[in-house]
Parts: structure tokens; sequence; C-alpha cells
């Protein structure tokens, strides 16, 4: 080990690292949609700040992205839901 005093940007890199790393929306969006009851549109827009277009496009994308998403209906309307994580190619 050195016994030399750490400069101030090894202190600041070494607080960077420490702190949580932010999550993107499209893993919030995952987990969202990987709980046991999955999300409705509304619980989307809620969180997020979309219209409905938007969070259904979101969905989309995860679906083009390779989740297997689960759509059904349900009485505060339709429930999205990741079944299974994609398969890696």
């Amino acid at each position: 080990m050195s016994d030399k005093p750490k400069t101030k940007t090894q202190t600041s890199k070494a607080k960077t690292s420490m702190k949580s790393r932010r999550v993107s929306r499209a893993e919030q969006l995952r987990i969202l949609l990987w709980r046991k009851s999955g999300a409705t549109c509304a619980e989307l827009q809620e969180k997020f700040g979309w219209q409905p277009h938007i969070a259904r496009a979101a969905i989309s994308g995860l679906r083009k992205a390779g989740e297997c998403i689960e759509r059904r209906a349900g009485e505060g309307g339709t429930v999205y839901r990741i079944t299974e994580r994609p398969a890696n190619p």
C-alpha cells in the first residue's frame, strides 16, 4: 500500500463509484412489468408521465428487443407482464 494521501481527483472518483447508478426508463419499465401483477397502461402513464400511445410504444419496443410480454384484460384496463427472459443469441 502507498502512504501517499489521496488526491482530490481520486477521492471524487471513489465517491462517484460508490453512488448508486441511475436506472434508465427502460430498466424501470422492465422492473414494473416483471412484477407478478404486471402493470397497466394507466400505471405506466402515472409513473413516467407518458401519454397512452407512448406507453404502448415502449412496451412494443421491449417486444422487439426480445421480451415475451403477456397482455390480458384486467379490472383497471389491459395488464402487461413480462413472462420469461429472452433467449440469448
